[in-house]
């Protein structure tokens, strides 16, 4: 499969996937949106909350900041030879109700004609974005949290109906 992710986005317990497909035969590529609440790997979590340290080096935040700092999501838009990246996230104010909505200046892989390499994606940045774009990946391929199976409280239950059932029998 020839696929891009183009967003991800973690609220509220629900996660938006959002990817391209190019389609060789139309020379177009496809879109897909993938909303879902299944919980995912904590990888995956990790991964995400690992651009906060992204967010504190592009937005030029204090040292330390990145405690502060919730990653949200991220959005990448594509031209022909270059892609941008975009982080969203929320950091805690001492004298607000209310966080402060970040998205960074997008950040592009390459340089190119308006953008030296300082104003670039790291390589850091590059490598934690293929991370996380890994990890979503298999989020969209149905690899998620395992959730904890109760096997010996259902057979209790089990047991216990069976037993009602026999004495139910028996009475009657």
């Amino acid at each position: 499969m020839n696929g891009r992710i183009t967003k991800i986005k973690a609220k509220k317990g629900e996660y938006t996937f959002s990817w391209e497909v190019y389609q060789e035969s139309t020379k177009n590529w496809d879109k897909h949106t993938l909303v879902c609440k299944d919980a995912p790997r904590e990888e995956l979590k990790e991964r995400l909350q690992v651009m906060a340290n992204h967010v504190t080096e592009i937005c030029e935040f204090e040292q330390g900041a990145t405690k502060k700092i919730a990653v949200s999501g991220i959005s990448i838009s594509y031209t022909d030879d270059n892609r941008y990246l975009v982080i969203m996230a929320m950091k805690d104010l001492i004298n607000s109700q209310a966080p402060l909505i970040i998205n960074t200046p997008a950040r592009p892989e390459i340089p190119n004609e308006g953008c030296t390499e300082n104003y670039c994606m790291s390589d850091e940045l590059a490598r934690d974005l293929e991370m996380l774009e890994e990890e979503a990946w298999r989020y969209i391929n149905g690899d998620r949290a395992q959730i904890a199976l109760d096997f010996e409280g259902a057979a209790r239950q089990e047991k216990a109906g069976s037993s009602e059932k026999e004495e139910a029998r028996a009475a009657g």
